[in-house]
């Protein structure tokens, strides 16, 4: 994999009011630190993203992504659809196809218990994780990208960043949905 640093274009220190132990209520999508340092005044914006897990490795999806999280209950089964598609769940009367990220990335079915239900209006998605971690700011200077081919499920992590010491890699839904609806096409 190749790596492409995205060059920050502010140099921003982070307010102890804006980390998440102390969580503001700013809108998910991301808050507005500012601050002045030697005379200078920063402002950066940063994004909020759900940390989770999925077999021993951290993931993340921006939070203003994701309707909900929840406990896995009843899945329906259905038939010809790719091996990565548990089948539905219902939630609030609404059907989501629920999809084991962890197939996808590790070509073995997952035993997780806990989902990941996306905003999409369109297209109702829920992704099964094996747990939640954190909630966290993160600055867009310290989000790196990750170059991948194309049209793989692989091009859905298309970024990482350090949180406590660890790799925590960021899932592209849009792009990862596409590539279900492209597996569905060729299915059909």
């Amino acid at each position: 994999m190749a790596l492409a640093a995205k060059s920050p274009a502010v140099v921003t220190k982070l307010t102890a009011e804006h980390t998440t132990e102390n969580p503001s209520p700013e809108s998910a999508a991301g808050s507005v630190t500012s601050g002045v340092t030697d005379g200078v005044t920063e402002s950066t914006l940063t994004e909020k993203y759900l940390i989770f897990s999925i077999k021993d490795k951290l993931y993340a999806i921006p939070s203003m992504a994701i309707n909900e999280v929840t406990v896995l209950e009843k899945v329906f089964p259905m038939p010809l659809v790719p091996a990565y598609v548990h089948g539905i769940i219902n939630r609030y009367s609404i059907p989501y196809a629920l999809i084991d990220i962890g197939f996808i990335l590790y070509n073995e079915i997952s035993n997780a218990q806990k989902v990941i239900v996306l905003k999409e209006e369109i297209d109702k998605i829920a992704f099964l994780i094996d747990d939640v971690t954190d909630i966290v700011d993160i600055l867009p200077e310290n989000i790196l990208k990750i170059e991948h081919e194309e049209n793989t499920f692989a091009a859905s992590i298309n970024a990482f960043f350090e949180w406590k010491e660890n790799h925590v890699f960021c899932i592209d839904t849009g792009n990862l949905i596409n590539m279900i609806k492209q597996d569905f096409d060729r299915e059909l």
